[in-house]
């Protein structure tokens, strides 16, 4: 961490320059994107800070459902002990830190398969074999728990001890988000790629309206007009908007119903916005897409873009050739970034790299990278 800690303060030149007012700011610096020591410093002063989304609700609907999970090497399950209860905890076994769930299903308990330690879906400590002579005391004992809240469908954890109220961290987003009302739709799929780049080109690449009109032309830029596209800035890096756009579908026409609440909307609304460090949320009339970025390493990020669509979607008749033609047109979109953000990793690392000036258009942008400094800077 000292190392990471140096480099932050060897950049404090450059980060002035991010910090400048906008028309005069530049991009930040080359080495936030391929430090191995700074990505290590961002997953304890973010990843492990932050509320993180990790999965909706209905992917565990029923008593005994569980699913694990990885952040940033962390691995996590995510279960459903009782009805009306969701917990999250360390998948790490008591004794020798063995895993002891391995992916998704019911179950009523867990083996750890190095010594037989055995815990109940909630991650408490059943039985302990081999230990009666132990001097330890191991009533009571569970996994460690991790912060859970549910909001509009989705399961937040927090890795701290003692984190950021949830209530206050998800406020800002309550009232202008009219349009994000996961909780009334149902997931269709999940669209998982991998991109040879920082997660935080991902992050940034997804609310860069300045890219749109050239990258996407052929796919939906050519219908977005990005000069006139305001954001709305929110405390802790936090942002959206809302614009016209067009459905989201190779032809440009919608195809399944439009959502409940967009009734009386034109079909070309498109809304917008951004929750740190790692959410992308994106409505049309007929669908939201919920973009969750992970961090593998300094150069490799995964995408999980949740689809989801009003409970009407799933009954046209021909829902399965429309749905396998939707996946197929976001693949698309995240393939045409993925040119993009690998050739800039690959552009980051070089010593003669220098942060280009930013447009007016990368407002979104210029708050975000300048909410990162905060984050990455709050213990100086």
């Amino acid at each position: 961490m000292q190392v990471a800690e140096q480099q932050l303060l060897d950049l404090r030149p450059k980060f002035k320059e991010t910090r400048k007012k906008l028309l005069s700011a530049r991009h930040l610096p080359g080495e936030v994107y391929s430090s191995p020591e700074i990505y290590d410093m961002e997953k304890q002063q973010i990843f492990m800070t932050y509320w993180l989304s990790v999965g909706r609700v209905e992917e565990i609907p029923n008593v005994g459902d569980y699913y694990t999970f990885q952040v940033m090497k962390e691995s996590i399950v995510v279960s459903r002990p009782a009805p009306d209860q969701i917990v999250a905890y360390m998948n790490q076994c008591l004794h020798r830190g063995v895993e002891v769930a391995v992916g998704s299903g019911n179950a009523k308990e867990f083996s750890c398969p190095y010594h037989a330690w055995l815990y109940d879906v909630g991650g408490k400590l059943v039985v302990a074999p081999g230990m009666k002579a132990s001097e330890v005391d191991l009533k009571n004992c569970s996994l460690r728990q991790l912060h859970v809240k549910i909001w509009r469908g989705w399961i937040f954890v927090n890795f701290s001890d003692e984190p950021m109220s949830f209530e206050d961290y998800i406020a800002p987003f309550e009232e202008p988000l009219w349009w994000f009302q996961t909780d009334q739709c149902k997931l269709a799929q999940k669209v998982e790629i991998d991109v040879k780049c920082n997660w935080k080109f991902l992050v940034e690449n997804l609310i860069d309206i300045y890219h749109v009109g050239v990258i996407h032309k052929g796919t939906f830029g050519g219908y977005v007009k990005g000069e006139q596209v305001r954001f709305n800035l929110l405390e802790n890096g936090g942002w959206h908007t809302q614009y016209e756009a067009r459905p989201h579908s190779k032809s440009g026409d919608q195809v399944f119903p439009t959502l409940p609440w967009a009734q009386d909307k034109p079909s070309g609304i498109a809304c917008k916005a951004g929750i740190y460090p790692n959410l992308n949320l994106s409505m049309r009339a007929d669908s939201v897409r919920m973009w969750h970025i992970w961090p593998i390493s300094p150069t490799e990020t995964r995408v999980i873009c949740y689809l989801l669509f009003p409970q009407a979607a799933f009954s046209i008749s021909n829902y399965d050739e429309e749905m396998d033609k939707y996946v197929g047109f976001v693949r698309q979109i995240i393939a045409e970034d993925a040119v993009m953000v690998e050739g800039m990793q690959n552009t980051a690392g070089s010593k003669f790299f220098k942060p280009g000036p930013m447009s007016p258009l990368e407002e979104a942008l210029y708050h975000m990278e300048n909410h990162y400094i905060d984050a990455m800077t709050s213990q100086d």
